[in-house]
């Protein structure tokens, strides 16, 4: 399988993450459950991302889960439609592609703060999702301009909202 070169822009993005995530740290009273995420965790996790071969964002956020730390195997198909189908992804979640982290689906372009607290927290859920495809987040150009709203779902249904990062 093709590994996409590391951006510097991607590379210095995570850099600058993993120390603002740190000087954080301290904060007990941090609102946001992924801003005090040990992002060290990555290492030796792998997360497949189902995409297309036509997707250039889906590098993008490849080279971001790579910068972070997790081994990327990606996983080129023509259509998504049979993989979002296997995996239950809810129709109203839909991303650009799917990624499976220890037996759990997360879709689109969720933190690695997220996936990090889903491995921690391994809740009874199919997955994870970030809907659509929202500025700033990894990724995707543009600035944040909102908490990203991370759910869970079950069986193809939105079952709650796992956490804002």
């Amino acid at each position: 399988m093709p590994r996409w070169p590391i951006r510097p822009t991607i590379l210095l993005a995570a850099v600058a993450a993993a120390l603002l995530l740190s000087a954080c740290a301290g904060d007990s009273d941090a609102a946001d459950p992924g801003a005090t995420a040990d992002l060290s965790a990555a290492a030796g996790t792998t997360v497949t991302v189902h995409r297309t071969e036509a997707c250039s964002c889906c590098g993008e956020y490849e080279d971001y889960l790579a910068a972070v730390g997790f081994t990327v195997e990606q996983v080129i198909h023509d259509d998504l439609e049979a993989v979002k189908a296997r995996f239950g992804i809810p129709d109203g979640e839909r991303s650009c592609h799917t990624n499976e982290v220890a037996g759990y689906a997360a879709e689109g372009h969720v933190p690695a703060e997220a996936l990090l607290r889903l491995l921690d927290d391994a809740p009874d859920v199919d997955g994870i999702s970030l809907a659509g495809m929202p500025a700033g987040s990894p990724g995707m150009p543009g600035e944040q301009e909102a908490p990203f709203v991370v759910r869970t779902f079950v069986d193809g249904q939105v079952v709650g909202e796992f956490g804002r990062f």
